[in-house]
């Protein structure tokens, strides 16, 4: 059973209000009824009226700025306006204001049961609307949630069989070679070359676990919530003593073009070490002996900027766009054979965007790669700057 529709009349004449009454109760609506604007307004906001017949002329609030005051509590009260004084300005007034509909004393029952269930189906058409309207952006942030979980999805099970694939590898490689040691398939002068391999393969894994470790930290840890200021061009010093060694094993030459000091970022040093130290790496790692490789930290407009540029390998144009993806390796050094396990990039980009920063890059195969990173300089709290 459909439970009767509240309505409030609004009119300082009680004859009016009562004669509604009448003619609207028998029709299965329930009627009450105020004698001023200020007790109607009161009412509303008290009660939970579907439509409201408001007189124009009142003391107190009239019947026009009633309507604004009606709206304000709740948009989808209808509000018909009655009146004695009908004129084209004050039915435009009405209807600017909000009015639905307009009825112009003296009217018949009729004429008020036509326009109250007018009023009524107006209502109930626009709550059905936003009632739709409700459910069809709850079904498109459903369906927009599931892609994304079936996306997650998708991406942790692509991890789970490379990483699986790449722990796999290397143990194998070595398994062979202790079994033909084993087996004594290795004559004596190749039994060195049989153990640089395996170690070789047992270095490989070392640094993939290595390298898992470290993103599965950074994906659980956030700087902003674990950090503190960190001076990027200490961190760049000591990375730089680490590698000079290999670099000068392949006669790469590393310039360092840095503004010392710059102010300090935000963030886990452990981690911000971890950019250089990959960048760098990866230069040196991809650039044939004798190149070049130049590193530049400065600080710009707010931001600190480093910049490791090389005269490598470089990325083929069809691979720019995977390169920070896990476990991906270009295709050119692929094909050189050159080691890696393809997280490098992943963990510099993350580490980067966790400290509120960006890395970007450009690269021409042949040529050689540039890779920029900015991050914010930290201000300690409290500072202001004009």
């Amino acid at each position: 059973m459909t439970a009767a529709s509240e309505i409030l009349v609004v009119d300082d004449e009680i004859g009016i209000c009562e004669a509604i009454r009448r003619a609207l109760t028998p029709m299965g609506f329930n009627v009450d009824i105020a004698d001023n604007g200020t007790q109607g307004l009161t009412k509303i906001r008290a009660g939970s009226y579907e439509l409201a017949l408001i007189d124009v002329m009142m003391p107190g609030i009239g019947g026009i700025d009633l309507i604004a005051a009606i709206h304000q509590h709740d948009p989808e009260i209808v509000c018909i306006i009655i009146t004695g004084y009908a004129t084209v300005e004050l039915a435009v007034r009405a209807i600017k204001q909000g009015a639905y509909d307009f009825l112009t004393k003296p009217f018949t029952v009729d004429d008020l049961a036509l326009a109250v269930n007018q009023g009524l189906e107006r209502r109930r058409l626009s709550l059905e609307a936003h009632r739709l309207h409700a459910v069809e952006a709850e079904a498109r942030r459903l369906a927009e949630e599931k892609a994304r979980l079936e996306e997650l999805d998708k991406a942790k099970k692509q991890f789970i069989r490379l990483v699986t694939h790449e722990l796999q590898r290397p143990i194998a490689d070595i398994y062979n070679y202790l079994q033909l040691l084993l087996e004594g398939y290795v004559e004596p002068d190749e039994l060195r070359s049989v153990i640089e391999k395996s170690r070789a393969r047992a270095l490989e894994q070392m640094e993939l676990i290595a390298d898992l470790l470290e993103l599965g930290q950074i994906q659980i840890l956030t700087t902003p919530a674990k950090g503190e200021p960190v001076q990027l061009d200490r961190i760049l010093a000591d990375v730089l003593e680490t590698v000079y060694p290999r670099a000068n094993l392949k006669g790469v030459k590393i310039n360092v073009e840095t503004n010392q000091p710059v102010p300090p970022v935000w963030g886990l040093a452990a981690r911000l070490r971890s950019v250089w130290a990959n960048l760098i790496s990866n230069a040196v790692k991809y650039t044939p002996d004798g190149g070049c490789v130049t590193v530049a930290q400065r600080e710009d407009h707010g931001r600190i900027v480093g910049e490791v540029t090389d005269t490598g390998i470089g990325i083929p144009e069809e691979d720019q766009g995977q390169i920070f993806g896990e476990f991906f390796r270009a295709g050119n050094a692929r094909a050189l054979e050159i080691p890696g396990t393809g997280l490098g990039l992943t963990i510099v980009k993350k580490i980067v965007e966790d400290a509120g920063g960006s890395i970007s890059f450009e690269s021409q195969p042949g040529r050689g790669t540039r890779f920029e990173f900015k991050l914010p300089v930290w201000s300690e709290p409290g500072t202001h700057f004009d």
